[in-house]
């Protein structure tokens, strides 16, 4: 037999807390019968924390003959230990002998208790008891405690008792089971993953995880993720610990709660708080945590144009150096350095993204110096990033998109249509990107999956035809312009040749990528772009402004259940919906579209910035809230955020967001 099992009935001889005689302080008032200040002790705790331990423990440590344990949910336990008063409005005198503590193993308030008896009435029969000198012991989930204590009288609240975590000691004794590796796993739990040290429940599961799968004892964090998903079945334990034993009013604080870490305020209401404060330590229950993490942060940058002309913060008109050192005393400095300030800042606040996305024109023209500087920007941002638990160490941290700006126009004319995107694919090649070089679209990288966030963004590659000369008999001037620079060594610059010619830029997806688009459940997917796939707001006269087949992409991308495009190129902070309707689809899906401002670039006729993204999983499912940041007088100035859930045809308010609608049990 396995030494750790968590779901086995009482065992005197295994329990940790009360040992050898031993009782905890935090249970004396059990024990030993002290009167309640009301009509009853209110022992709360999470489901699978134990409670049915603690009452066998409580009465195997008290005097023979003078407790009873009642279940509230039997009516043949009800009447065969004499307690009908418990659920009976009559007045029936409870038969109680030389009982002098009563424990309430399972109140049955609620509708999670199976058979549901109503809270007032379960409260007359406690104080019933109380009337006959017997001192009731309740114990409830968070819920049932909910129910019941309105029910009972104003001291009641002075009576609750909560198991606190387990002791070094308590922790040690169920690891001296197997000595030769427990004691390793429980201390370097300790330090790196003590939530697993709530509850006897919690430590055993995790051990009995350890003991099947001896690889992963020396990495907390690997075992925490494993033991987590083994939570699942047989023990149901999300589903009894969180669906089951809290309140919907619990779960919407729990929940709020994730969005106000993130960043996200929900007003000045302060019931979650209230709420919060009365619930046992379930937020850091490992299980539940996994169940609903933390929401992922990603910030989606676009048109950094390094090298180009940058906005500033000092209109320096007088470009003496006196002038040049008052623009530095007064903060002078473009948005590409603040941005980097900006996510150092939210770094020390504990906000900083997990992920950034960047939606093309890294640079202003690709040349090498450009390139470099690009690189040195982004090594510097990843350094900041922080971690997510859903994240794991060889997920990428950022994504790259190639926009117009990034692509060769002097390798337009190469015989390989990819020649043109060779510089942003070497250059950058260290970051997950769209591969346009590969002519083979069943070769390019498409999908970025994040396994354990449940998330896949797909690299769309919008810039495939970029730099095409606008007229056939430019390609002749084009080849003319070679053919005189390979002469001379001048040090001309080809690039700056070719910006002198008319050319197109028309924004497309490949239909080979477009068909590679697949649904996947249990995921939200993102899908990045260069260029726009609807008309924005601000009037832009230029040929192939957008996508070329928009339509087409839209469909497909609706197809494959994607939540949220992400897009750059018109400088302009967007958020749109776009619903196709399609009688092959078994379901309207709504797609959100989000273009981010320049996030640098002078050439805007708005303020700069970048958008966050905001994804909160809980289980399979997903909530997701966009919102751009511009960058206003040297500061970062958040709008108001828009939230949703994949597909739906509504946005949500914020309260929505904390509701059990959509959540799949």
């Amino acid at each position: 037999m396995s030494p750790y099992r968590p779901s086995r009935s009482y065992e005197q001889d295994l329990d940790i807390r009360f040992h050898d005689g031993q009782v905890p302080a935090w249970a004396h008032p059990l024990v030993d019968g002290v009167a309640p200040n009301d009509a009853c002790w209110l022992v709360v705790m999470p489901r699978r924390s134990g409670k049915s331990w603690l009452a066998s423990a409580v009465k195997q440590a008290r005097p023979e003959g003078r407790t009873k344990v009642v279940d509230v949910r039997s009516e043949a336990d009800v009447r065969r230990t004499g307690l009908t008063c418990l659920t009976s409005g009559k007045a029936q005198r409870p038969q109680l002998g030389d009982v002098q503590v009563v424990l309430v193993d399972e109140p049955a308030v609620g509708p999670s208790s199976g058979r549901t008896e109503a809270p007032a009435t379960l409260a007359a029969g406690l104080t019933r008891l109380r009337d006959e000198d017997v001192v009731p012991v309740v114990f409830a989930t968070p819920a049932e405690y909910e129910l019941l204590v309105p029910h009972l009288g104003v001291d009641a609240v002075k009576d609750r008792l909560t198991a606190p975590p387990l002791t070094d000691e308590e922790a040690g004794r169920m690891a001296a089971r197997t000595p030769e590796w427990a004691p390793g796993v429980v201390a370097r739990l300790r330090a790196e993953q003590p939530g697993w040290l709530l509850t006897p429940f919690l430590l055993e599961l995790v051990l009995q995880t350890a003991e099947a799968e001896p690889g992963l004892r020396d990495d907390p964090a690997a075992l925490s993720r494993r033991a987590a998903e083994a939570a699942a079945f047989p023990h149901l334990y999300v589903n009894q610990l969180f669906h089951n034993g809290l309140s919907a009013a619990h779960r919407a604080a729990l929940r709020r709660e994730r969005w106000r870490g993130a960043g996200l305020s929900f007003g000045s209401d302060d019931r979650d708080a209230r709420t919060m404060k009365v619930l046992p330590p379930v937020a850091e229950d490992p299980v539940l945590a996994h169940h609903l993490p933390e929401v992922l942060r990603i910030h989606h940058v676009s048109d950094l144009h390094v090298g180009g002309r940058h906005r500033t913060n000092v209109d320096q008109k007088d470009r003496t150096q006196l002038g040049s050192a008052l623009a530095r005393l007064t903060g002078d400095g473009s948005p590409l350095t603040g941005y980097l300030e900006h996510v150092r800042h939210l770094a020390e606040q504990g906000r900083a993204p997990h992920l950034v996305i960047a939606s093309g024109d890294l640079v202003d023209r690709p040349v090498d110096a450009h390139g470099q500087e690009a690189l040195d920007w982004l090594a510097r941002l990843a350094d900041l990033l922080a971690g997510h638990p859903d994240l794991r160490a060889d997920d990428p941290r950022v994504l790259l998109v190639g926009g117009n700006h990034d692509v060769s126009w002097d390798r337009c004319l190469d015989e390989r249509p990819g020649a043109r995107h060779e510089w942003f694919a070497d250059t950058f090649r260290a970051y997950p990107h769209p591969e346009l070089d590969k002519e083979d679209y069943d070769t390019r990288r498409l999908y970025v999956r994040y396994a354990d966030a449940g998330l896949r963004v797909a690299l769309l590659g919008s810039a495939e035809s970029g730099g095409e000369p606008v007229r056939n008999e430019d390609r002749d001037r084009v080849r003319l312009l070679l053919a005189e620079l390979a002469r001379p060594a001048d040090g001309t610059d080809i690039s700056e040749l070719m910006g002198r010619l008319e050319r197109y830029d028309p924004g497309v997806v490949a239909h080979g990528v477009l068909r590679r688009l697949k649904k996947e459940t249990g995921c939200v997917n993102l899908a990045v772009v260069h260029h726009p796939l609807s008309p924005v707001p601000s009037v832009e006269v230029a040929p192939y402004a957008g996508v070329v087949n928009a339509g087409q992409a839209k469909l497909a991308l609706a197809d494959a259940d994607t939540a949220l495009v992400l897009h750059g190129h018109t400088h302009l902070g967007f958020l749109a919906s776009e619903r196709l309707i399609d009688r092959d689809q078994d379901r309207p899906w709504t797609t959100r579209i989000a273009g981010a401002p320049a996030l640098a670039s002078i050439h805007s006729n708005e303020e700069n910035g970048y958008n966050e993204v905001y994804v909160a999983r809980e289980g399979e499912d997903h909530s997701v809230a966009v919102r751009t940041v511009r960058w206003r007088n040297g500061q970062w100035k958040p709008d108001l955020a828009i939230a949703f859930r994949p597909g739906a045809a509504d946005e949500c308010a914020f309260d929505e967001l904390g509701t059990d609608r959509g959540v799949r049990h």
